[in-house]
């Protein structure tokens, strides 16, 4: 088997409009897949794509146990996009900082999943 590559991961949500409206509108990533019947949608963030899940959705056997640490969007000025985050009023985790070869700053979506800002130094 050759694996070749990441083509979503998934999150589920019992604040799907919020959800819907911050990755849409707020960080203005694309919906690129949306089911008339559900509260799914795919939303395209460049490298990889967001599938978004009303909680609603969940069946026993779907509910995740945990949750994923954190997603990274790469940037080409962290301290730029950090900015347009906090002028929007999104909720801040950490300023940006020097992590060896890269620049990183983290925040948080409206329930309070964890997304990273990262720019690769050049």
């Amino acid at each position: 088997m050759k694996l070749k590559g990441t083509h979503h991961v998934a999150l589920r949500t019992p604040n799907f409009e919020a959800m819907e409206q911050f990755y849409s509108q707020t960080l203005g990533f694309p919906i690129v897949r949306r089911w008339d019947d559900k509260r799914i949608i795919f939303i395209d963030i460049g490298s990889t794509t967001i599938e978004l899940i009303g909680r609603e959705q969940a069946t026993a056997d779907t509910q995740p146990t945990g949750g994923w640490d954190h997603v990274a969007l790469l940037v080409d000025n962290v301290d730029e996009a950090y900015t347009e985050l906090v002028e929007k009023g999104v909720r801040i985790r950490s300023a940006p900082v020097d992590a060896g070869e890269v620049r990183i700053a983290f925040f948080f979506d409206p329930d309070g999943n964890v997304l990273e800002l990262f720019e690769e130094k050049r």
